[in-house]
């Protein structure tokens, strides 16, 4: 039977965690998965915790809010409204 691996470079690893601030009664959580061709680091999940009372209800709305307050270094493209 063959037996087939992934390239050491296309493994997933855990990638930063953004936990929530406290009072938060509505959080989700969030793993996005994060890669750049620029450079020879792994790809990565980063998770965020967001609270859906400070932002609206959709998954486009969490992701802007992730951008704009909890790490700029996030790009995404948008065409949905």
């Amino acid at each position: 039977m063959a037996e087939f691996a992934l390239p050491k470079n296309s493994r997933i690893t855990q990638g930063k965690h953004f936990p929530a601030k406290s009072g938060g009664k509505n959080v989700r959580t969030f793993k996005i998965y994060r890669w750049s061709p620029d450079d020879d680091q792994n790809p990565r999940t980063d998770t965020y915790e967001v609270d859906l009372d400070a932002c609206g209800p959709m998954v486009l709305d969490a992701l802007i809010k992730i951008k704009n307050e909890i790490d700029p270094t996030l790009t995404f493209r948008r065409s949905c409204r």
